[in-house]
């Protein structure tokens, strides 16, 4: 709900309707907006809404007054008509809130990804023991966690992000690694609370480097500088140890006979499940994903408390949240010192972060000093550079504040931020891209028929200045796979039904030696 359109040209040709108040049109804009978006990265998926009031009630803090269950329902069905939208499922609410859906109309496609602006919304975000987002009234921990995000997201978004090295294809606001597709304009964070309580979770999410693989995150560069991540040794392991007052030695992810990556996701599996059998059913679905035999979730777990002894009460008791609230606690008090305080754009991945490759000394002593307020004494070994190589936690160099290789850049003066994006003021929008001037040789258009139709030569399209150019081969072959992906589950749940419908036969010798078919 948070997109928003770019031009009210782009919106007279993809012809959306003209609703009757300016929160109906809010809404329609926002539907739009996200159903090219939607179109363009994940071609074929479906995108479900709900038509509950409820549902709806308990969102006011987070979507804004205009989004409203009649308003929804009514610009969802304005742009069924128009044809934006398409095979639009009206499901009933059921007990469980069963959610309506539809599809994108896959010929937005046709239009170049726009520079599309966010809206930031609410980022202080509680949700309840079920997921939903729960309606809540602010306490002043609430307000100052509020307004540290809102410093932060205000230095980040003045901050020029890009990401370049081997792989990176960039498609105008976006880009592409492998599989990931994002945008480097998508900085503004929000926090998520859990369990309908301020003292469950709380981490940081919605950056664009949370959604590349970690041995990609080193190609970011800001404001042109070269990055380095840093993350804290084993944190988690090092605050239940911090807790039994006992002391860690070692490595606690190698465990023998299984290898370090298995055991490292199996040791947070294994503290966050409440009660023995659902960690041993988490670990043996874990280990059946990894091509290993499910049957050795038992001695998986039998091993690891065995290393972990000392600490054994802490094993499948649930306190997953209860961590993440912690790592949440010392992640706000980094961004705090480093971005709000220093200017100092810092990019956090829960319990590690990204800073220009000259601030690393800087990042060191503040991440120290949040480990030793919130868990107890650090030594030397309590966070390091993460390596380049492998996003696993093997550490290429132990980060110390006497290493002669870190150093601190000269701070930045007005001069300096040139590159930077300028400040909206009090627009509600953020990212705003300057319109491309690249031109192209045709253009999409929508007709009263409601069905977008490919036109080369439109005076009217070419006067709006909307563009349209050929789609990218990577984007291509997505929808190719996905389509084809789709046609094979749709056939294979024909064989089920027409398998059904036959019902099973019982064939058998008659007494006159005929052969007898008989239907169940």
């Amino acid at each position: 709900m948070s997109w928003r359109m770019p031009s009210e040209e782009l919106k007279k040709v993809l012809d959306v309707p003209v609703m009757e108040t300016a929160s109906e049109q809010e809404v329609v804009d926002a539907l739009t907006a996200d159903a090219i978006i939607s179109a363009h990265l994940y071609p074929g998926r479906r995108i479900s809404y709900s038509r509950r009031e409820a549902y709806w009630q308990n969102r006011a803090r987070y979507t804004g007054p205009a989004f409203r269950r009649s308003t929804v329902i009514k610009a969802v069905d304005a742009l069924v008509a128009k044809g934006i939208l398409i095979e639009h499922d009206r499901r009933p609410a059921g007990k469980r809130g069963i959610q309506s859906s539809y599809l994108p109309n896959p010929m937005l496609v046709a239009f170049e990804m726009p520079k599309l602006n966010r809206k930031r919304g609410e980022t202080i975000i509680l949700r309840d023991k079920n997921g939903d987002m729960l309606a809540y009234k602010d306490t002043p921990q609430t307000r100052d966690s509020r307004y540290v995000l809102e410093k932060v997201n205000d230095v980040l978004e003045k901050t020029r992000f890009t990401v370049e090295g081997e792989g990176v294809v960039t498609d105008g606001q976006w880009t592409r690694i492998e599989d990931r597709v994002f945008s480097t304009s998508a900085t503004a964070m929000h926090r998520v609370f859990n369990q309908g309580v301020w003292t469950s979770g709380g981490r940081f999410y919605a950056g664009f480097w949370q959604t590349m693989r970690g041995r990609h995150r080193h190609t970011i560069l800001i404001d042109g500088e070269r990055t380095e991540e840093v993350d804290y040794d084993y944190l988690h392991a090092r605050i239940i140890y911090a807790w039994a007052k006992k002391k860690l030695v070692g490595d606690p992810y190698i465990i023998e006979g299984f290898p370090r990556n298995v055991a490292k996701r199996a040791f947070f599996i294994i503290v966050n499940a409440e009660g023995y059998l659902a960690a041993k059913g988490a670990v043996a679905n874990y280990l059946e994903k990894k091509g290993l035999d499910r049957k050795l979730a038992a001695k998986l777990i039998a091993v690891m408390k065995a290393r972990h002894a000392p600490v054994e009460k802490y094993f499948h008791s649930g306190i997953g949240l209860e961590l993440q609230n912690l790592d949440a606690k010392m992640a706000e008090y980094v961004l705090r010192e480093m971005t709000v305080r220093k200017g100092v754009p810092c990019l956090p991945i829960h319990d590690s972060f990204i800073v220009p490759a000259g601030q690393v000394k800087n990042l060191v002593r503040t991440m120290k000093a949040a480990y030793e307020k919130f868990v107890g004494r650090s030594n030397s070994g309590v966070c390091s550079l993460k390596s380049v190589a492998t996003s696993d936690s093997t550490k290429s160099k132990t980060c110390r504040l006497d290493s002669p290789h870190l150093h601190n850049p000269p701070f930045t003066t007005p001069s300096e931020v040139k590159d930077r994006t300028p400040v909206l003021g009090d627009s509600v929008l953020q990212n705003r891209e300057p319109r491309s001037s690249k031109s192209v040789s045709s253009v999409a258009v929508g007709t009263g028929s409601s069905i977008l139709v490919d036109s080369k030569e439109d005076p009217k399209a070419e006067q709006l200045g909307v563009k349209r150019r050929p789609m990218p081969e990577f984007m291509r072959k997505a929808m190719e796979d996905r389509k084809k992906a789709w046609k094979q589950k749709e056939a294979r749940k024909q064989a089920i039904r027409e398998s059904r419908q036959r019902g099973r036969q019982l064939v058998y010798g008659g007494k006159d030696g005929s052969v007898v078919v008989q239907t169940v």
